[in-house]
């Protein structure tokens, strides 16, 4: 096997998580709850939120996972002036497109997006089913294969450029934790969310009034990119010192992961009294898309 060939391949890279850990010499350890077991543990950041051949197969030429490691490598060097300044405005362009590559990049790619394409279309062959031709009721039960989802999810990550061109655009603004506590992340950790009801229409597009992207950076920094007509107002810039403003952060990452939260301390009561109230959450089967 060529030895610059990847097995396993992460969804959430170690370049980002590293900023949510704790070092040990060279390594980086981070800890985790996973809402199917309800257990906590710390690991290395480089055994987590992977999965094998998970875009691109051993005997495949791996262009998928060969681009995601350049846009980590550069996103590493933009993430860690954004840490160092605290401030949007002390990156230059191309940190800035590197980190906009980056997320658009992380919003497609993780384990969540590719169980909502076979939701989807599990949803779409359950309700029309009666109604397709043979030959399209083959083609949606082809695409519920996993090799077919597979390269149904490459190419969503290949078209980042339409999201990169919406999201440039958006609202920018830093959040600043000046709290106690640490702002968590998860194996999901790009999170869209809208307080404005849109029905019957969805509210997550990246084009909804009120839309909000939210991207945890470290325990203390936290991106939150919005629509830039609900949000013009806003500064750029905003310090917190209200836990209120962290509760609600962590519940939007506990509630939109996969499985997996990651944090730098191994202080997960939050997530473990959500989950006690709300047990779908823990459930990897719950139903993420609703097709209409």
């Amino acid at each position: 096997m060529d030895e610059n060939k990847v097995r396993l391949q992460h969804y959430v890279p170690r370049v980002y998580l590293k900023n949510f850990s704790n070092s040990k010499g060279n390594r980086n350890y981070i800890w985790v709850f996973d809402k199917k077991t309800d257990n906590i543990f710390q690991t290395n950041v480089k055994d987590i939120a992977f999965e094998e051949e998970f875009y691109d197969k051993i005997e495949e030429d791996q262009v998928t996972e060969k681009s995601l490691r350049e846009i980590e490598n550069k996103f590493d060097k933009a993430i860690k002036t954004l840490i160092d300044k605290k401030d949007m405005a002390g990156l230059s362009d191309d940190d800035f497109e590197n980190l906009l590559d980056f997320i658009v990049v992380q919003m497609l790619r993780t384990k969540e997006s590719r169980i909502e394409f076979e939701q989807a279309a599990q949803q779409f062959l359950d309700k029309y089913d009666k109604e397709l031709s043979d030959k399209l009721r083959k083609e949606v039960h082809e695409t519920l294969e996993k090799d077919s989802l597979r390269k149904m999810h490459k190419q969503l990550i290949g078209e980042k450029e339409i999201f990169k061109d919406i999201i440039r655009k958006m609202k920018w603004i830093l959040i600043i934790n000046k709290s106690i506590f640490p702002f968590w992340t998860s194996d999901n950790p790009v999170v869209k969310y809208n307080s404005i009801n849109h029905f019957p229409c969805g509210n997550l597009g990246l084009t909804s009034l009120g839309i909000e992207i939210h991207f945890p950076i470290n325990p203390k920094l936290k991106l939150l990119i919005c629509d830039p007509i609900s949000f013009q107002l806003e500064p750029n810039r905003k310090v917190t010192k209200d836990y209120r403003h962290i509760i609600r952060e962590r519940d939007l990452q506990v509630r939109n992961s996969t499985r997996f939260i990651f944090s730098k301390d191994r202080n997960f009561d939050f997530a473990k009294t959500m989950l006690k109230e709300n047990p779908i959450l823990g459930d990897l089967n719950r139903k993420r898309v609703i097709v209409n």
